[in-house]
Protein backbone atom coordinates (compact mmCIF):
# COMPACT_ATOMS: atom_id res chain seq x y z
CA UNK A 1 0.00 0.00 0.00
CA UNK A 2 1.28 3.46 -0.82
CA UNK A 3 2.46 5.72 1.93
CA UNK A 4 -0.07 8.47 2.57
CA UNK A 5 1.26 11.97 2.09
CA UNK A 6 -0.23 14.96 3.87
CA UNK A 7 -0.75 18.36 2.29
CA UNK A 8 2.77 19.58 2.82
CA UNK A 9 6.03 17.67 2.87
CA UNK A 10 9.45 19.24 2.60
CA UNK A 11 12.52 18.10 0.72
CA UNK A 12 15.45 20.13 -0.61
CA UNK A 13 17.04 19.30 -3.95
CA UNK A 14 19.45 21.50 -5.92
CA UNK A 15 18.90 21.86 -9.66
CA UNK A 16 20.68 24.05 -12.17
CA UNK A 17 18.37 26.59 -13.75
CA UNK A 18 17.83 26.98 -17.46
CA UNK A 19 19.98 29.45 -19.34
CA UNK A 20 17.43 32.26 -19.18
CA UNK A 21 17.24 32.08 -15.37
CA UNK A 22 20.17 34.26 -14.44
CA UNK A 23 21.00 36.42 -11.46
CA UNK A 24 23.66 39.08 -11.07
CA UNK A 25 26.42 37.83 -8.79
CA UNK A 26 29.17 39.96 -7.29
CA UNK A 27 32.44 38.40 -8.40
CA UNK A 28 34.22 41.42 -6.99
CA UNK A 29 32.18 43.32 -4.48
CA UNK A 30 32.02 45.26 -1.29
CA UNK A 31 30.88 48.59 0.04
CA UNK A 32 32.41 50.88 2.63
CA UNK A 33 30.12 49.64 5.37
CA UNK A 34 31.28 46.10 4.67
CA UNK A 35 34.91 47.17 5.19
CA UNK A 36 35.97 45.36 2.03
CA UNK A 37 39.44 46.90 2.36
CA UNK A 38 41.15 47.17 5.72
CA UNK A 39 44.66 47.31 7.06
CA UNK A 40 45.09 43.55 6.69
CA UNK A 41 43.99 43.44 3.05
CA UNK A 42 47.55 43.80 1.81
CA UNK A 43 48.12 40.31 3.16
CA UNK A 44 44.82 38.95 1.83
CA UNK A 45 46.03 37.11 -1.26
CA UNK A 46 42.54 36.03 -2.37
CA UNK A 47 41.14 39.54 -2.25
CA UNK A 48 44.16 41.38 -3.60
CA UNK A 49 44.72 38.96 -6.47
CA UNK A 50 41.99 40.88 -8.34
CA UNK A 51 43.95 44.15 -8.21
CA UNK A 52 47.36 44.80 -9.72
CA UNK A 53 49.32 47.84 -10.86
CA UNK A 54 52.27 48.17 -13.24
CA UNK A 55 54.66 50.82 -14.51
CA UNK A 56 56.97 50.99 -17.52
CA UNK A 57 60.47 51.89 -16.38
CA UNK A 58 63.28 52.14 -18.91
CA UNK A 59 61.17 50.25 -21.43
CA UNK A 60 60.37 47.34 -19.12
CA UNK A 61 57.02 46.66 -17.50
CA UNK A 62 57.44 46.35 -13.76
CA UNK A 63 54.77 45.00 -11.41
CA UNK A 64 54.30 47.19 -8.36
CA UNK A 65 53.21 44.67 -5.72
CA UNK A 66 49.46 44.00 -5.96
CA UNK A 67 48.45 47.56 -5.32
CA UNK A 68 48.46 48.91 -1.80
CA UNK A 69 45.69 49.17 0.72
CA UNK A 70 45.87 52.38 2.76
CA UNK A 71 43.77 54.37 5.13
CA UNK A 72 41.67 57.00 3.37
CA UNK A 73 43.74 60.22 3.57
CA UNK A 74 40.62 62.00 4.85
CA UNK A 75 40.55 59.58 7.80
CA UNK A 76 44.20 59.79 8.86
CA UNK A 77 43.24 61.03 12.31
CA UNK A 78 40.74 58.21 12.89
CA UNK A 79 41.38 54.85 14.49
CA UNK A 80 42.12 51.90 12.23
CA UNK A 81 38.80 50.34 13.16
CA UNK A 82 36.69 53.36 12.24
CA UNK A 83 38.62 54.66 9.26
CA UNK A 84 37.76 53.88 5.68
CA UNK A 85 40.39 51.86 3.81
CA UNK A 86 40.93 51.94 0.06
CA UNK A 87 43.39 50.93 -2.67
CA UNK A 88 46.16 53.37 -3.51
CA UNK A 89 48.08 53.34 -6.80
CA UNK A 90 50.97 55.78 -7.22
CA UNK A 91 52.30 57.09 -10.50
CA UNK A 92 55.72 58.72 -10.94
CA UNK A 93 56.75 61.95 -12.57
CA UNK A 94 57.67 61.50 -16.20
CA UNK A 95 61.46 61.26 -16.62
CA UNK A 96 63.46 64.29 -17.76
CA UNK A 97 65.80 64.11 -20.75
CA UNK A 98 69.29 64.65 -19.34
CA UNK A 99 70.51 66.40 -22.47
CA UNK A 100 67.61 68.75 -23.16
CA UNK A 101 66.22 69.04 -19.63
CA UNK A 102 62.73 68.56 -21.04
CA UNK A 103 60.12 66.15 -19.74
CA UNK A 104 60.08 63.10 -21.94
CA UNK A 105 56.94 62.06 -23.78
CA UNK A 106 55.08 59.26 -22.01
CA UNK A 107 52.18 57.02 -22.98
CA UNK A 108 48.98 57.00 -20.87
CA UNK A 109 49.41 53.28 -20.21
CA UNK A 110 52.89 53.54 -18.73
CA UNK A 111 51.21 53.38 -15.34
CA UNK A 112 48.18 51.11 -15.10
CA UNK A 113 45.77 49.72 -12.51
CA UNK A 114 44.02 46.43 -13.35
CA UNK A 115 40.74 45.06 -11.98
CA UNK A 116 40.26 41.41 -12.94
CA UNK A 117 37.35 38.99 -12.66
CA UNK A 118 38.48 35.87 -10.78
CA UNK A 119 38.70 32.92 -13.17
CA UNK A 120 35.87 34.28 -15.32
CA UNK A 121 35.64 35.56 -18.87
CA UNK A 122 32.88 37.81 -20.13
CA UNK A 123 30.38 36.39 -22.61
CA UNK A 124 28.97 38.34 -25.53
CA UNK A 125 25.51 39.87 -25.04
CA UNK A 126 25.60 39.36 -21.28
CA UNK A 127 24.74 42.28 -19.02
CA UNK A 128 27.12 43.46 -16.35
CA UNK A 129 27.20 46.15 -13.67
CA UNK A 130 30.41 47.82 -12.55
CA UNK A 131 30.73 50.48 -9.85
CA UNK A 132 33.58 52.07 -7.94
CA UNK A 133 34.54 55.25 -6.14
CA UNK A 134 37.63 57.18 -7.23
CA UNK A 135 39.67 60.20 -6.21
CA UNK A 136 43.30 61.41 -6.31
CA UNK A 137 45.65 63.70 -4.42
CA UNK A 138 45.65 66.06 -7.41
CA UNK A 139 43.02 66.42 -10.15
CA UNK A 140 43.95 64.26 -13.12
CA UNK A 141 42.56 62.46 -16.12
CA UNK A 142 42.59 58.69 -16.53
CA UNK A 143 41.67 56.61 -19.56
CA UNK A 144 40.42 53.02 -19.64
CA UNK A 145 40.96 49.91 -21.74
CA UNK A 146 39.72 46.34 -21.99
CA UNK A 147 42.24 43.52 -21.47
CA UNK A 148 41.90 39.77 -21.62
CA UNK A 149 44.30 39.46 -18.67
CA UNK A 150 46.34 42.25 -17.05
CA UNK A 151 48.70 43.63 -19.67
CA UNK A 152 47.06 41.80 -22.61
CA UNK A 153 45.32 44.61 -24.46
CA UNK A 154 42.18 43.65 -26.38
CA UNK A 155 41.23 45.59 -29.49
CA UNK A 156 37.75 46.65 -28.45
CA UNK A 157 35.90 49.44 -26.65
CA UNK A 158 36.48 50.00 -22.98
CA UNK A 159 34.29 48.11 -20.52
CA UNK A 160 33.83 51.41 -18.73
CA UNK A 161 31.37 53.60 -20.57
CA UNK A 162 29.25 55.85 -18.38
CA UNK A 163 27.60 59.24 -18.35
CA UNK A 164 29.11 61.53 -15.66
CA UNK A 165 26.67 63.37 -13.42
CA UNK A 166 25.49 66.54 -15.10
CA UNK A 167 26.70 65.42 -18.54
CA UNK A 168 24.60 64.27 -21.50
CA UNK A 169 27.06 62.01 -23.32
CA UNK A 170 28.91 58.88 -22.30
CA UNK A 171 32.66 58.61 -21.87
CA UNK A 172 35.21 55.96 -20.95
CA UNK A 173 37.62 58.48 -19.41
CA UNK A 174 37.91 59.04 -15.69
CA UNK A 175 38.28 62.55 -14.33
CA UNK A 176 39.84 62.23 -10.90
CA UNK A 177 39.20 64.98 -8.36
CA UNK A 178 40.28 65.34 -4.75
CA UNK A 179 36.81 64.30 -3.57
CA UNK A 180 35.28 60.83 -3.83
CA UNK A 181 32.99 60.33 -6.80
CA UNK A 182 31.10 57.24 -7.90
CA UNK A 183 31.41 55.66 -11.34
CA UNK A 184 28.60 53.29 -12.32
CA UNK A 185 28.39 51.29 -15.54
CA UNK A 186 25.42 49.16 -16.60
CA UNK A 187 26.12 47.68 -20.00
CA UNK A 188 26.03 44.64 -22.26
CA UNK A 189 29.19 42.84 -23.38
CA UNK A 190 29.87 43.56 -27.06
CA UNK A 191 30.87 40.68 -29.32
CA UNK A 192 34.43 42.01 -29.60
CA UNK A 193 34.69 42.19 -25.80
CA UNK A 194 33.93 38.48 -25.34
CA UNK A 195 36.73 36.65 -23.54
CA UNK A 196 37.87 39.73 -21.65
CA UNK A 197 38.26 39.62 -17.89
CA UNK A 198 40.15 42.79 -17.00
CA UNK A 199 39.53 46.53 -16.84
CA UNK A 200 42.73 48.52 -17.27
CA UNK A 201 42.91 52.11 -16.00
CA UNK A 202 45.69 54.26 -17.51
CA UNK A 203 47.17 56.61 -14.90
CA UNK A 204 49.99 58.25 -16.87
CA UNK A 205 47.85 60.76 -18.75
CA UNK A 206 49.36 63.36 -16.43
CA UNK A 207 53.15 63.68 -16.36
CA UNK A 208 53.15 64.47 -12.63
CA UNK A 209 53.48 62.06 -9.76
CA UNK A 210 50.12 61.42 -8.16
CA UNK A 211 48.32 59.07 -5.79
CA UNK A 212 45.08 57.56 -7.06
CA UNK A 213 42.52 55.95 -4.76
CA UNK A 214 39.86 53.30 -5.51
CA UNK A 215 37.14 52.01 -3.23
CA UNK A 216 33.79 50.19 -3.24
CA UNK A 217 34.79 48.26 -6.35
CA UNK A 218 31.92 46.03 -7.37
CA UNK A 219 31.72 44.00 -10.57
CA UNK A 220 28.61 41.90 -11.06
CA UNK A 221 27.89 39.55 -13.95
CA UNK A 222 24.94 37.21 -14.64
CA UNK A 223 25.28 33.54 -13.79
CA UNK A 224 22.68 30.77 -13.97
CA UNK A 225 20.55 30.68 -10.86
CA UNK A 226 20.76 27.44 -8.92
CA UNK A 227 17.41 26.54 -7.43
CA UNK A 228 17.00 24.73 -4.15
CA UNK A 229 13.55 23.30 -4.63
CA UNK A 230 11.28 22.92 -1.62
CA UNK A 231 8.48 20.40 -1.88
CA UNK A 232 5.34 22.25 -0.69
CA UNK A 233 2.67 19.82 -1.87
CA UNK A 234 2.53 16.06 -2.33
CA UNK A 235 -0.51 13.90 -3.04
CA UNK A 236 -0.27 10.18 -3.76
CA UNK A 237 -3.77 10.06 -5.20
CA UNK A 238 -5.60 9.43 -1.91
CA UNK A 239 -5.97 12.93 -0.43
CA UNK A 240 -9.19 14.57 -1.63
CA UNK A 241 -9.02 17.43 0.87
CA UNK A 242 -6.69 19.47 -1.33
CA UNK A 243 -8.42 19.05 -4.71
CA UNK A 244 -11.64 20.32 -6.21
CA UNK A 245 -13.74 19.68 -9.31
CA UNK A 246 -15.67 22.51 -10.89
CA UNK A 247 -18.64 21.72 -13.13
CA UNK A 248 -19.71 24.96 -14.76
CA UNK A 249 -19.41 27.47 -11.90
CA UNK A 250 -20.28 25.04 -9.07
CA UNK A 251 -17.59 23.32 -7.04
CA UNK A 252 -18.58 19.80 -6.00
CA UNK A 253 -16.93 16.86 -4.30
CA UNK A 254 -17.08 14.74 -7.44
CA UNK A 255 -13.36 13.90 -7.34
CA UNK A 256 -12.90 10.34 -6.18
CA UNK A 257 -9.93 8.24 -5.18
CA UNK A 258 -9.98 4.85 -6.90
CA UNK A 259 -7.17 2.32 -6.55
CA UNK A 260 -4.77 5.00 -5.36
CA UNK A 261 -5.48 7.61 -8.03
CA UNK A 262 -7.74 10.67 -8.17
CA UNK A 263 -10.43 10.21 -10.82
CA UNK A 264 -12.39 13.05 -12.43
CA UNK A 265 -15.19 12.31 -14.91
CA UNK A 266 -15.93 14.95 -17.52
CA UNK A 267 -19.54 15.94 -18.25
CA UNK A 268 -21.75 14.32 -20.84
CA UNK A 269 -22.57 16.78 -23.65
CA UNK A 270 -25.78 14.83 -24.39
CA UNK A 271 -27.13 15.31 -20.88
CA UNK A 272 -29.11 18.30 -19.54
CA UNK A 273 -27.62 19.39 -16.20
CA UNK A 274 -30.18 22.15 -15.55
CA UNK A 275 -30.96 22.22 -11.85
CA UNK A 276 -27.79 20.33 -11.04
CA UNK A 277 -25.04 22.77 -11.90
CA UNK A 278 -25.58 26.51 -12.00
CA UNK A 279 -24.40 28.26 -15.16
CA UNK A 280 -24.80 31.88 -16.22
CA UNK A 281 -22.52 34.66 -17.39
CA UNK A 282 -24.95 37.16 -15.89
CA UNK A 283 -24.97 37.15 -12.09
CA UNK A 284 -28.55 38.46 -11.97
CA UNK A 285 -30.06 35.99 -14.42
CA UNK A 286 -32.05 33.00 -13.23
CA UNK A 287 -30.62 29.58 -13.83
CA UNK A 288 -30.27 28.85 -17.53
CA UNK A 289 -30.46 25.53 -19.36
CA UNK A 290 -27.01 23.98 -19.22
CA UNK A 291 -25.34 23.88 -22.62
CA UNK A 292 -21.87 22.35 -22.88
CA UNK A 293 -19.26 23.40 -25.36
CA UNK A 294 -16.33 24.95 -23.51
CA UNK A 295 -12.99 23.44 -22.60
CA UNK A 296 -13.48 24.57 -19.02
CA UNK A 297 -16.96 23.15 -18.42
CA UNK A 298 -15.21 20.50 -16.31
CA UNK A 299 -12.17 21.56 -14.33
CA UNK A 300 -9.84 19.82 -11.89
CA UNK A 301 -8.02 22.09 -9.42
CA UNK A 302 -5.07 21.39 -7.14
CA UNK A 303 -4.95 23.81 -4.20
CA UNK A 304 -1.49 24.84 -3.02
CA UNK A 305 -0.71 25.79 0.59
CA UNK A 306 0.57 29.24 -0.41
CA UNK A 307 -0.05 31.84 -3.12
CA UNK A 308 2.57 32.28 -5.84
CA UNK A 309 3.70 35.69 -7.00
CA UNK A 310 4.28 37.03 -10.50
CA UNK A 311 7.69 36.04 -11.81
CA UNK A 312 8.05 33.28 -9.24
CA UNK A 313 9.18 29.95 -10.64
CA UNK A 314 7.68 26.66 -9.51
CA UNK A 315 7.60 23.15 -10.86
CA UNK A 316 5.20 20.27 -10.54
CA UNK A 317 5.13 16.67 -11.64
CA UNK A 318 2.44 13.99 -11.77
CA UNK A 319 1.48 10.63 -13.16
CA UNK A 320 -1.61 10.83 -15.39
CA UNK A 321 -3.73 8.89 -17.90
CA UNK A 322 -7.34 8.62 -19.12
CA UNK A 323 -9.84 6.05 -20.40
CA UNK A 324 -9.68 7.73 -23.83
CA UNK A 325 -6.87 9.70 -25.43
CA UNK A 326 -7.66 13.36 -24.87
CA UNK A 327 -6.01 16.74 -24.86
CA UNK A 328 -6.47 19.11 -21.92
CA UNK A 329 -5.19 22.60 -21.15
CA UNK A 330 -4.13 24.38 -18.00
CA UNK A 331 -4.96 27.63 -16.25
CA UNK A 332 -3.97 29.59 -13.15
CA UNK A 333 -6.67 30.17 -10.52
CA UNK A 334 -6.80 31.69 -7.09
CA UNK A 335 -7.16 29.23 -4.21
CA UNK A 336 -9.89 26.67 -4.83
CA UNK A 337 -12.42 26.17 -2.01
CA UNK A 338 -12.98 22.97 -0.10
CA UNK A 339 -14.81 20.15 -1.87
CA UNK A 340 -18.58 20.63 -1.83
CA UNK A 341 -18.43 24.43 -1.87
CA UNK A 342 -21.07 25.97 -4.19
CA UNK A 343 -19.87 29.17 -5.79
CA UNK A 344 -22.36 32.03 -5.51
CA UNK A 345 -24.21 33.49 -8.46
CA UNK A 346 -22.39 36.79 -7.96
CA UNK A 347 -19.03 35.15 -8.63
CA UNK A 348 -18.15 35.20 -4.95
CA UNK A 349 -15.91 32.55 -3.50
CA UNK A 350 -12.35 31.50 -4.20
CA UNK A 351 -11.07 29.65 -7.21
CA UNK A 352 -11.39 32.60 -9.56
CA UNK A 353 -9.83 32.24 -13.01
CA UNK A 354 -6.67 34.33 -13.38
CA UNK A 355 -4.76 33.31 -16.52
CA UNK A 356 -4.80 30.79 -19.33
CA UNK A 357 -2.05 28.48 -20.57
CA UNK A 358 -0.29 28.12 -17.24
CA UNK A 359 1.65 25.01 -18.33
CA UNK A 360 0.32 24.68 -21.87
CA UNK A 361 -1.61 21.66 -23.15
CA UNK A 362 -1.40 18.30 -21.40
CA UNK A 363 -2.17 15.27 -23.58
CA UNK A 364 -3.64 12.30 -21.71
CA UNK A 365 -3.21 8.80 -23.14
CA UNK A 366 -4.57 5.47 -22.03
CA UNK A 367 -1.09 4.50 -20.87
CA UNK A 368 0.15 6.11 -17.63
CA UNK A 369 2.91 8.65 -18.12
CA UNK A 370 4.86 10.86 -15.73
CA UNK A 371 6.00 14.36 -16.60
CA UNK A 372 7.46 17.42 -14.90
CA UNK A 373 6.67 21.05 -15.78
CA UNK A 374 8.66 24.14 -14.80
CA UNK A 375 6.53 27.27 -14.82
CA UNK A 376 7.13 30.98 -14.26
CA UNK A 377 4.02 32.66 -12.87
CA UNK A 378 2.79 35.24 -15.44
CA UNK A 379 2.12 38.82 -14.30
CA UNK A 380 -1.62 38.26 -14.80
CA UNK A 381 -1.54 35.23 -12.49
CA UNK A 382 -0.06 36.99 -9.46
CA UNK A 383 -1.46 35.44 -6.28
CA UNK A 384 -2.42 32.16 -7.97
CA UNK A 385 -2.93 29.27 -5.56
CA UNK A 386 -4.47 26.57 -7.73
CA UNK A 387 -3.30 24.64 -10.78
CA UNK A 388 -6.34 24.08 -13.00
CA UNK A 389 -6.88 21.46 -15.72
CA UNK A 390 -9.65 21.99 -18.30
CA UNK A 391 -11.08 18.55 -19.02
CA UNK A 392 -13.77 19.17 -21.65
CA UNK A 393 -11.57 19.70 -24.70
CA UNK A 394 -12.60 16.25 -26.01
CA UNK A 395 -16.34 17.03 -25.63
CA UNK A 396 -16.98 13.45 -24.50
CA UNK A 397 -17.48 11.69 -21.20
CA UNK A 398 -14.06 10.55 -20.07
CA UNK A 399 -12.31 9.48 -16.88
CA UNK A 400 -9.08 11.36 -16.10
CA UNK A 401 -6.63 9.96 -13.55
CA UNK A 402 -4.12 11.93 -11.45
CA UNK A 403 -1.49 10.37 -9.22
CA UNK A 404 1.80 11.20 -7.45
CA UNK A 405 1.30 14.96 -7.68
CA UNK A 406 4.26 16.95 -6.37
CA UNK A 407 4.74 20.74 -6.39
CA UNK A 408 8.00 22.57 -5.63
CA UNK A 409 8.96 26.22 -5.16
CA UNK A 410 12.39 27.76 -4.79
CA UNK A 411 13.63 27.86 -1.21
CA UNK A 412 13.81 31.67 -1.44
CA UNK A 413 10.03 31.75 -1.86
CA UNK A 414 9.07 29.68 1.20
CA UNK A 415 6.66 31.88 3.20
CA UNK A 416 8.60 32.20 6.45
CA UNK A 417 12.22 31.48 7.24
CA UNK A 418 13.26 32.56 10.74
CA UNK A 419 15.90 31.87 13.32
CA UNK A 420 15.09 28.51 14.90
CA UNK A 421 16.17 29.68 18.37
CA UNK A 422 13.76 32.63 18.29
CA UNK A 423 11.00 30.43 16.91
CA UNK A 424 11.36 27.83 19.64
CA UNK A 425 11.50 30.49 22.32
CA UNK A 426 8.24 32.03 21.11
CA UNK A 427 6.50 28.74 20.28
CA UNK A 428 3.61 27.39 22.32
CA UNK A 429 2.85 24.49 20.00
CA UNK A 430 4.98 23.03 17.20
CA UNK A 431 3.79 20.43 14.70
CA UNK A 432 5.60 18.70 11.88
CA UNK A 433 4.16 18.38 8.39
CA UNK A 434 2.46 15.12 9.34
CA UNK A 435 0.41 16.94 11.98
CA UNK A 436 2.31 15.42 14.91
CA UNK A 437 3.20 17.67 17.82
CA UNK A 438 6.95 17.90 18.37
CA UNK A 439 9.07 19.40 21.14
CA UNK A 440 11.48 21.37 18.98
CA UNK A 441 11.76 22.69 15.45
CA UNK A 442 12.96 20.41 12.71
CA UNK A 443 14.79 21.34 9.53
CA UNK A 444 12.25 22.17 6.86
CA UNK A 445 8.64 23.23 7.31
CA UNK A 446 7.07 23.41 10.79
CA UNK A 447 3.70 24.67 12.03
CA UNK A 448 4.41 27.05 14.93
CA UNK A 449 1.41 28.50 16.74
CA UNK A 450 -0.62 27.85 13.62
CA UNK A 451 1.85 29.59 11.28
CA UNK A 452 4.13 27.96 8.69
CA UNK A 453 7.77 28.38 9.68
CA UNK A 454 10.62 27.20 7.49
CA UNK A 455 13.92 26.41 9.21
CA UNK A 456 17.07 26.21 7.10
Amino acid sequence: MKKFFTLIAVALVAFSASAEDEVLVDFIGGFANDKMFNKSSNDDADLMSHFKSTEWIDGAQVAVAQSRVVKDPNDEGMSDRLANWCIQVSSRTAPVNEETGEVESTNPWESQFFITLPGTELEANKKYVFTMRIKADKPAKGSTQTHTTPGSYKQCPSLISYTPEGESSATSDLNFTTEWQTIKVEATVASNQAGASTIAINLAESKEANNYYFDDIQWSIPVPKVYEWVNIYENDGTDLSTVSVKYFRNYTDEAKSVDGAIVVTSLDPEKDYTGTYYYSDDADTEEQPAVLGRDWDTQFLISLPMPLEAGQKFKFSMKYWADKNANTNTQAHSAAPAPGFIEGANHSGAGTYLWYSLAGDVAFTTEPQTKEWTVTVPDNAAGMQAICFNLDVLREVNNYYFDDIVVYVDQDNVPTAINSFKAEKAAKTIYNVAGQQIKSLQKGLNIVNGEKVYVK
